[in-house]
Formats: C-alpha cells, structure tokens, sequence
C-alpha cells in the first residue's frame, strides 16, 4: 500500500480508486526536481575598486524514490542538469557517494524524511591568500543525517505535484564525539518548491510487477 500502516478505511472517499486519486501521495514514476538559482556578490578587484562582480549560482536538488515505494528515497543535490543526474537515482546502493540514502514516511498532507551520508571522508581546505602562509583546515564528519518535511500540494490538474518546503534540519556527528544540530530558515528563492517530473525509464520500473 502506499500509504503503509496509515492507510486507513474509505471514510472520506467513495471508492479506493478516488481514494489513489486524491488523496495526498508521492509518485514513483519519476523524479521531484527543485531547481534553485540565485545572485551572489563577488569580491572586488584589487586592480578597481569601482568594478564590483557578481555571480549566478544555479543547483538543482531531485528526490527520488520511483522503483521503492516500501519507503526508501534517495536525494541528490548537484550543480548537473537532470540530464545528467537522473541515472544516478536508479539504484538502491548509489554510486554517487553524494547522493543521500533514507526512508520517508506520510503523514496527512506531509512527507517526513530521513537520509544520511555515512562515513564523509576527511578534507582539507588550502588557503594561500597571503604569500608564504599556508593554512590547512582538516574536519572530519564521521556522520550526517538530514530531517526534511515537505507538503504534497496538487497545482491546478496536476495531483501531488509539488513538494513544498516546511522544516530541514542537519544532525552532524564528528569523529572526535561532538554533536550539532543546524536548523535552516527556508527562504523562497533558497528552497523552492520541488516539482514532479515524468521519467519514461522510471515509469516502466515502476509500472513493471503489474504486468
């Protein structure tokens, strides 16, 4: 069932299909793609103080969970076009060491998310901005888990269509044993909605065991 152990009688609907059809749900033939694009001020040019540069900063994050309607989701956040990223959500154990692993669950009108990213490999930050100074930052993240709850909304005919931000929050473990807990402000031009997206190959995964 789609809705697992929450998935209740018929009480406000008049048949299970109506049921499927309007009731808040995730689709499994495709992909919830947020695409986020921004404006971020550069530093000045010591050579003229007067230019002042500017940057566009364009991401895109996708969740997943087409082939895995049990409760396993995958997410992605990537620089890439969904041209070039949607392979990389078709498997339970990801390739991609940057794409995040979990499970959700839905609650009324609202999907609640839990991924991680195991075991982040140490890195290091150079700095050489001053001449004949090196800076070295080592940080070792010995494991991340990523709360998410997003709300299903239909826009005008398209059912569940959009996912729209509601909490996010990073639980961060380090190596060394201490914790941090980083809740995040959801501005609209930061977290946009995610919208769903048809992918022709996930649709015949998904459609497949009901041949």
């Amino acid at each position: 069932c789609v809705w697992g152990v929450n998935c209740g009688g018929l009480t406000q609907y008049d048949s299970w299909r109506k049921m499927f059809i309007e009731r808040p749900r995730l689709h499994f033939n495709g992909c919830y793609i947020s695409k986020t694009t921004y404006i971020r001020n550069g530093e000045n040019s010591f050579q003229d103080q007067f230019y002042r540069p500017w940057h566009i900063v364009e991401y895109y994050r996708y969740l997943s969970g087409h082939v895995f309607p049990e409760g396993l989701v995958l997410m992605l956040t990537t620089p890439d076009d969904p041209l070039s990223s949607l392979g990389q959500l078709r498997y339970r154990i990801p390739k991609n060491t940057a794409v995040l692993s979990g499970h959700y669950r839905l609650v009324d009108d609202r999907v609640v998310l839990v991924l991680r990213r195991q075991d982040t490999t140490s890195t290091k930050t150079v700095n050489n901005r001053y001449r004949g100074r090196r800076r070295e930052t080592l940080q070792e993240l010995g494991e991340q888990t990523f709360h998410l709850e997003l709300q299903i909304v239909s826009y005008r005919n398209r059912t569940h269509a959009q996912l729209v931000w509601q909490r996010y929050s990073v639980f961060t473990r380090f190596r060394n044993g201490q914790e941090n807990t980083t809740t995040f402000d959801l501005p609209g031009n930061r977290y946009p909605p995610f919208w769903f997206s048809r992918v022709k190959s996930y649709t015949a995964e998904s459609e497949n065991p009901l041949q």
